[in-house]
């Protein structure tokens, strides 16, 4: 009898461990399932990315990823010198440059475990390296959409709901700001100024325009409207001359000089706006980018310029 106890306690002593091992390696299955999912870039490719990304690298959306709270370890550092508001945001010397945007030595070097493109082209090459999604800015109305979009592709959706909150909550502030600064229905007008030729900024574009016109909401002048209305612009800007500069004049200006003194010549120095104070230079360092995280430092920025000029 004292025999069959002992066989009958062993037997589920037994099926307990193998239960219990049969749980765990369970448990071992799932945890690296949940290491990977699948996702649908905006190409429409199927890519299975890691769930909690640690080394991405970017040929193009520093500002996009940065906003929702990871640091790429590599990207395209020379567009930084057009986006100066985003070296607030990252350490200098963790971000490696991966120089040429086709450059695969560099990108395999730093042994990414994903990478971010605008081009399905460039996709198909980096995803020999690490998984590869594309991505495109102009496939969102918003910036809240897009940070939307770029929170799910990365794993970072709490960081992207955070980072909208936090943008419509600033938005806001600056357009209070500018509305407690300027009379009702005043317009404005984005230029850069060449010796040879002006160039007129659209909305939703770089050089500030998607900042003014798209973010912040102000009136473009009238016949900077209509080019805007009959989607005259190409690639966000639209080519005046010298002479036609005061058509397009709002009540307010901001403008990126690409030479010296080119603002002191005599067309310019009789337009209205700048007669009264009411033309403000902006750098084009600060302002070529128009990414999430730049336009709203931009936003800012702007909202901060006309406030003090209507001090003046």
């Amino acid at each position: 009898m004292k025999k069959r106890i002992v066989f009958i306690l062993s037997a589920l002593l037994l099926l307990g461990a193998c239960s219990t091992n049969d749980s765990t390696e369970k448990e071992k299955e799932e945890v690296k399932t949940s290491d990977t999912r699948i996702v649908i870039d905006d190409a429409g490719r199927e890519v299975e990315v890691p769930t909690n990304p640690q080394r991405v690298v970017t040929d193009w959306y520093l500002g996009q990823i940065l906003a929702v709270g990871i640091q790429p370890v590599g990207g395209v550092l020379h567009n930084l010198d057009y986006a100066e508001f985003l070296k607030q945001h990252y350490k200098e010397g963790e971000i490696e440059d991966i120089g040429d945007i086709t450059s695969i030595e560099k990108v395999l070097d730093l042994n990414p475990d994903l990478i971010v493109t605008w081009s399905e082209e460039h996709a198909e090459k980096y995803e020999k390296i690490a998984p590869s999604i594309v991505f495109s800015e102009t496939d969102y109305a918003s910036i809240p959409d897009e940070i939307t979009a770029v929170g799910k592709l990365l794993g970072r959706e709490k960081e992207a709901e955070a980072f909208n909150k936090d943008f419509e909550k600033r938005i806001k502030e600056a357009q209070k700001k500018i509305a407690d600064a300027i009379p009702e229905g005043s317009t404005f007008t984005i230029y850069t100024l060449s010796s040879k030729d002006v160039y007129l900024v659209s909305d939703n574009s770089v050089n500030g325009g998607r900042a003014l016109f798209t973010v912040l909401g102000m009136e473009p002048a009238p016949k900077v409207k209509e080019l805007i209305d009959t989607g005259d612009f190409s690639h966000g800007s639209y080519q005046i001359s010298w002479e036609t500069v005061g058509d397009f004049e709002g009540d307010y200006i901001f403008y990126i000089k690409s030479e010296e003194k080119v603002d002191e010549q005599i067309t310019w120095r009789n337009l209205e706006a700048v007669k009264n104070g009411r033309a403000i230079e902006i750098p084009v360092n600060y302002y070529f980018s128009s990414d999430a995280l730049s336009v709203l430092h931009q936003a800012e920025d702007m909202a901060e310029k006309i406030s003090a000029i209507a001090k003046q």
